[in-house]
């Protein structure tokens, strides 16, 4: 309470007033952000990969290495725009920190990721030996799992193989109408001009619609080898990325997508990725246990799955191989039927038994958790290259990034 005549005392205000500023951009951040953590794991990789992709001659270019923190950071902080990157590098000052106040454009930026696709593979590894250097990446359990993350295109930029037909059909018919008029007309201008080449080339009109019949073409040949005999009317193809199919997603909703796909220690690491641009699970459970084995170089305890990769030939040849697994062979809170096949049969006997039953219950946490955080926390939901190869690139750096992430947590706790 104040007595009459008091006036009322504020905090200075001042925004105009100048201010001496740390002499190291990293002074002013929070010293247990992952931005520091992200920029001694990427000073102390080796990067000669990398660095062998640059020539001697020329402009100098960017350093490899402070492009590679920026898009792990950025893929830490659900940034996955060269042009949203290149914007932070302004005002966001844990990126200048990273950058060390050099401003590469947005289209270095991206080239860097899209030149790099294949080192990101790399990379991953670089991450799991890190893991294991620090009593992580434990294999006693291993955790494989999927997801459907959307590809960059959407169903408008798709065609059913139905359509493709018509549209090639309705092309073809306007292209030979155009070239018959266009032998008219130069028929009338011979005889008026007399015969000469002209050298005009075809018109515009000619070259756009025999580009897109091409486009149509090889969108259609590709559904078709896809889908062979099961191939339907009502399938369809994007023009935009010829390599994504329809996936249902979590949501319930059909989008393109790809399958990405992870295997996960019992402490969190993403040991193994993969790639699909089928639906089913099932033809990635092998080749997941054989990368995992090799990014580790370790031998793996007991290997865990839903259902989806359930299959008679995926259990014939684990049992080859002598490797233990641990696989649904029903939906998880109903009953299973009892399934045909004598290598399911066994399985389904042994999912009974109290040991495999505990041993499984770890399965949703440990191998679903790193979507989570990924989908939810650094906001990957979508992929931004277009084609399997360079999607599979970005699935090894958004899964880099996420171990170092664990990493950096679990050294904290």
């Amino acid at each position: 309470m104040r007595g009459m005549g008091d006036e009322i005392q504020f905090k200075a205000y001042e925004p105009r007033q100048g201010q001496l500023l740390p002499g190291f951009v990293g002074e002013a951040l929070d010293p247990s952000d992952p931005v520091f953590f992200v920029d001694d794991v990427v000073e102390g990789l080796d990067l000669r990969l990398f660095e062998r992709r640059y020539a001697v001659l020329g402009e100098r270019a960017y350093p490899p290495r402070m492009l590679l923190k920026l898009w792990l950071f950025g893929a830490i902080a659900g940034v996955y725009s060269g042009r949203e990157i290149a914007r932070r590098l302004y005002w966001d000052l844990r990126f200048r920190h990273l950058a060390g106040e050099l401003r590469p454009d947005f289209r270095t930026i991206n080239r860097f990721r899209d030149r790099h696709r294949d080192d990101f593979a790399a990379l991953l590894v670089e991450t799991v030996r890190i893991a294991q250097g620090f009593g992580l990446a434990k294999l006693g359990r291993l955790a494989i799992d999927g997801t459907k993350i959307r590809a960059n295109t959407s169903r408008s930029k798709a065609m059913s193989h139905k359509r493709m037909v018509e549209a090639e059909a309705q092309l073809k018919d306007e292209i030979a109408q155009i070239l018959a008029q266009m032998d008219e007309l130069n028929g009338a201008e011979d005889e008026e001009h007399g015969d000469d080449d002209g050298s005009g080339g075809l018109p515009a009109e000619l070259q756009r619609r025999e580009a897109r019949r091409e486009k149509i073409r090889a969108a259609r040949e590709r559904l078709e080898a896809e889908k062979a005999e099961q191939l339907e009317d009502r399938h369809q193809k994007s023009f935009a990325d010829l390599d994504a199919n329809m996936m249902k997603t979590g949501e319930g909703a059909m989008q393109y997508c790809y399958n990405a796909q992870a295997a996960v220690s019992e402490d969190g690491i993403i040991v193994a990725t993969g790639l699909s641009t089928s639906p089913s699970d099932a033809p990635e459970l092998v080749p997941m246990v054989e990368v995992a084995r090799a990014n580790t170089g370790k031998r793996i305890d007991v290997v865990l799955a839903d259902a989806g990769y359930r299959s008679e030939e995926n259990f014939r040849r684990l049992r080859k191989r002598r490797q233990r697994c641990v696989v649904a062979v029903g939906r998880e809170g109903k009953a299973a039927k009892w399934p045909k096949g004598p290598w399911t049969q066994r399985m389904h006997r042994m999912m009974r038994l109290p040991w495999a039953r505990e041993l499984y219950r770890h399965r949703k946490t440990q191998g679903e958790r790193p979507f989570a955080e990924i989908k939810q926390r650094m906001r990957f939901r979508r992929f931004a290259l277009r084609g399997k190869h360079k999607a599979r690139g970005e699935w090894d750096l958004v899964s880099a990034a996420f171990n170092i992430l664990t990493i950096g947590r679990a050294i904290e706790a």
